[in-house]
This record gives C-alpha cells, structure tokens and sequence, in this order.
C-alpha cells in the first residue's frame, strides 16, 4: 500500500464517514469492472466522473469520491479501503491476527490465544482468521500483521536445522 493511499483512507475515516457507507462504497466499486475502468480512465472528463459519483454512490462519499478522481488517483481505491479499515480497527480497539494450524483448535484453545493477544497488543477485541496447514507437520503459527510466532513442528525443524547448520 502506498504513502498516499494510506493518506486517503486517514483522511476518509477522520472526516466521519461511517464503516458501513465505506463497506458499501466498496462493494458498488468492485460489482463491476466497466465502472473501475470509467473513474481510472484519463480519457473519461472531469465532469462525467463527477456525475457517475453522484448517481452512484452514497451521499456522503460523492465529495471524497471526487476529489479522488480529481487526482487521478482511483487505481487507489482498494487500498484506500483498506487503510480506511486498518484506521477504523485501530481507533475502535480491534486486532486482527492469524492463526494456520495442523488440527482445529477448541473453542477454550481460541479463547485463550485471544486473551494472551489482546493482553500483548493492549486491544479490546481480537479477530481470528484460521487456516488448516497440513505441512505444519503439528502445533500452530500465529501471525499478526508482520509478526509470526511460529510454534510448529516445521518451524522447530528448521530452526533446529539452522542451529547445527551454524556449529
């Protein structure tokens, strides 16, 4: 994601506008190639853009819409989403974290990894998507945003490969 992608979805969360209008602006956005391909294009004027925004899309997101396109700069719009999502968790106390493993943990399992991440992260909340690894070999790797701990059979493996690889 880019410096100023990230500046947009800044500015679309601090002016207000609520996740739901944004959730909707995007799914609008991605129902149909025709219309990313119209608010990208240079060769499509200023003012027809302006008025598919207004036809379109929901009130609120016409102006910042606009001046997007204005710079244009709608190739961002997915990452401006995002950014916009990554501001909204972060403001409203929420993690997102991952969790691969080799056999489904329990619902007491889940639960405690999502207390030990909201008490390392300081979040209120934690959402947890999982993925079934088979080539873990056994136990889980938890990942959140860049950070993994991997407490794997296959992790453990290398790691102890690299060890004696450096005696």
């Amino acid at each position: 994601m880019t410096q100023t992608a990230n500046n947009y979805g800044v500015v679309l969360y601090e002016l207000g506008v609520e996740k739901e209008i944004v959730e909707e602006t995007k799914r609008i956005f991605s129902l149909t190639a025709e219309l990313q391909k119209a608010l990208k294009s240079p060769a499509v004027s200023k003012n027809e853009k302006h008025r598919l925004v207004d036809r379109i899309f929901p009130e609120k997101m016409r102006s910042f819409l606009k001046v997007v396109c204005d710079n244009q700069e709608a190739e961002l719009l997915d990452d401006i989403f995002e950014a916009y999502a990554g501001q909204f968790d972060a403001a409203h106390g929420i993690l997102h974290a991952k969790l691969e493993y080799v056999m489904e943990p329990t619902e007491e399992q889940l639960d405690g990894m999502r207390a030990y991440l909201k008490k390392r992260y300081g979040k209120e909340t934690v959402q947890l998507s999982m993925e079934k690894k088979p080539e873990l070999i056994g136990g889980f790797v938890l990942r959140v945003g860049d950070i993994e701990e991997d407490y794997s059979m296959k992790g453990r493996l290398n790691r102890l490969e690299r060890s004696l690889a450096w005696r």
